[in-house]
C-alpha cells in the first residue's frame, strides 16, 4: 500500500492534544479558548504539513540510496522556502549552543569542568575590557587587592 494511502486511513483522528493546540493558537494571537473547529483544522493542517515534509525528505533519501532520513534530507525538502530553511538553521545553531554548554557543565557535581573554565578565560583574556562594579557590597576583581579602584583601566 502506498504510504500516502495509509495516512488517509487516520483522517478525522486528532494527532495533537487540545491543550497543545490551544497553547499554539494562543501564542500566535488567538483568544484564550479557541473554538473546537479551529483546533481540528489546525491539527489537520499541521499533520498534513509534517506528512508532506516527511514524504519529500524520504524521496530525497531514496534517491541517495538510503532508507533512513537524515537532517540534510529535511533541509533539501525545505530548499524552496527560505523561511522554513532559515528557521531550521536557527534551531540547529541553538542546538549546537545547548550541546556545547552541556559539555561544559559536569552533571555529576554541577561544577564547571576545569578545561572549560580555562578555555573561557582564554577567550576573555583580551576581549573582556569591562570593569566589574560593586555588586552586593563586594568589590569586583578589577579593583585589585587595594579595593579602591587601584586596578581600574582608564
Amino acid at each position: 500500500m502506498e504510504p500516502r494511502a495509509r495516512v488517509g486511513k487516520n483522517r478525522g483522528q486528532q494527532n495533537f492534544t487540545d491543550l497543545e493546540l490551544q497553547h499554539f493558537l494562543f501564542a500566535h494571537g488567538d483568544v484564550s479558548q479557541s473554538l473546537d473547529g479551529t483546533k481540528k483544522v489546525l491539527d489537520e493542517l499541521i499533520t498534513d504539513f509534517i506528512t508532506e515534509l516527511c514524504f519529500e525528505a524520504h524521496r530525497s533519501a531514496s534517491l541517495a540510496g538510503r532508507q533512513k532520513i537524515k537532517l540534510d534530507d529535511i533541509r533539501f525538502a525545505c530548499r524552496k522556502n527560505p523561511i522554513y530553511l532559515g528557521r531550521i538553521e536557527e534551531m540547529l545553531e541553538k542546538k549546537k549552543d545547548i550541546d556545547s554548554t552541556r559539555k561544559i557543565v559536569n552533571p555529576d557535581d554541577d561544577k564547571l569542568a576545569k578545561s572549560a573554565v580555562k578555555a573561557m578565560e582564554e577567550e576573555l583574556n583580551e576581549a573582556d575590557d569591562d570593569v566589574d562594579m560593586n555588586v552586593g557590597g563586594k568589590l569586583g576583581k578589577s579593583f585589585g587587592k587595594g579595593g579602591h579602584g587601584a586596578g581600574l583601566r582608564r
